[in-house]
């Protein structure tokens, strides 16, 4: 891994990975174990920035354990030989704890990795796709994306948005001023909020319009995480949490008091500060947004092996991976198509692809989605 300060650009490279999270980090590995020659990860901020980028507060939902040695890979690993719940000693590890196990990773899997270079868009060229960024133009035969959604936060299409904070801005709960604080989404991140606050020792109340700590899902991309629900029923026992569900926020308005929340149904509550926007993230592909198609969920479009169906040889991994409903937004989950992008690309290069049964071995290769339905799970 060469150091942040030198940077030689070769004119052309075999593959470019843009971002240095758990999902580009992860790519890189499989294609260093298929002996992928001249790949490259480039990263805007430093490895794991994102994570850096966390409120304190926050810990993972997923709880990292070490049963490698038994077949059963940590939740939180990019690897299979690899465990975050060893490496850190923690098993919901913070942000930054998960920075350290990413940085670690990098240095053990001798993986090229190039911090503090933006990729600020792309475009086809010949057999090749252009990369232009704030180091120059990169050509690479096959673009991997990885960037994560951390850095796009989404209004939800609030009507007033600007009046309130985004979940992202905060770097501890603590900074929340004030004794009383109200939150609009009640999903992870809106959950997350309301039980730091509490921890912080503010009265919160909590809108959401499906009230999703009443629903049930078996899939944990749709629903509260066991350990949200616990966390949750913790700061309930407090009676400083307010859960008001079926509740649609329509609009916030300024007041000389403080700021209107209006409800739909024509409640509405005044808080003393800007309310916290837990309304989720946009879409981390801005940069080359026209290099996709996308659904009427407003996840890009891909084919069985990844690859945009827009551009071909440009290729998604990470949270925004979806298919036929199914979505892959936790690390355990979207970690098993690394597999799937690396025999695409090893294919057209004629490289050797067995060891990839390595890594089905291990649950980390993932091409039959008929597993992925919601009757798997009966109990």
């Amino acid at each position: 891994m060469l150091g942040e300060n030198v940077l030689i650009i070769p004119e052309h490279i075999y593959d470019a990975i843009i971002g240095a999270g758990p999902a580009g980090l992860g790519m890189a590995r499989v294609l260093r174990d298929l002996a992928i020659p001249d790949v490259w990860v480039l990263e805007r901020g430093s490895i794991g920035q994102t994570f850096l980028d966390w409120n304190k507060d926050t810990q993972f939902l997923t709880p990292s354990f070490p049963g490698n040695v038994f077949g059963m890979t940590d939740l939180n690993a990019i690897s299979f030989d690899s465990s975050p719940g060893w490496a850190l000693k923690r098993e919901h590890p913070s942000g930054r704890d998960y920075q350290r196990y990413l940085d670690q990773a990098a240095m053990a899997f001798d993986l090229n990795v190039h911090c503090h270079i933006t990729v600020e868009g792309l475009e086809p060229d010949g057999d090749s796709l252009a990369l232009h960024t704030s180091k120059g133009e990169i050509r690479a035969d096959y673009v991997i994306w990885a960037a994560g959604q951390f850095g796009a936060p989404s209004d939800g299409g609030l009507v007033g948005s600007e009046h309130g904070w985004h979940y992202s801005t905060f770097k501890s709960w603590r900074d929340m001023p004030g004794s009383e604080a109200y939150v609009i989404g009640g999903y992870e991140s809106g959950i997350d909020a309301a039980v730091g606050l509490v921890n912080a020792g503010k009265s919160v109340t909590v809108f959401d319009v499906d009230a999703p700590w009443g629903d049930d899902h078996k899939d944990p991309s749709r629903a509260l995480s066991p350990f949200t629900h616990q966390r949750l029923r913790d700061a309930r026992r407090t009676g400083a949490i307010t859960l008001e569900g079926h509740e649609e926020i329509v609009a916030l308005e300024k007041e000389e008091s403080g700021v209107r929340i209006l409800g739909g149904n024509g409640r509405s509550w005044l808080s003393p500060h800007a309310p916290i926007l837990a309304t989720g993230f946009t879409t981390g592909t801005r940069p080359i947004v026209q290099w996709f198609d996308y659904g009427d969920h407003g996840l890009p479009l891909l084919t069985p092996q990844d690859e945009s169906t827009a551009l071909p040889g440009l290729f998604l991994v990470g949270p925004e991976v979806s298919h036929n409903g199914h979505l892959f937004c936790f690390i355990y989950k979207f970690r098993q198509r690394f597999a799937v992008v690396a025999r695409a690309i090893a294919g057209r290069m004629g490289a050797d692809t067995a060891y990839l049964e390595l890594y089905r071995d291990n649950n980390m290769y993932l091409d039959d989605l008929a597993c992925c339905d919601d009757d798997k799970c009966l109990c």
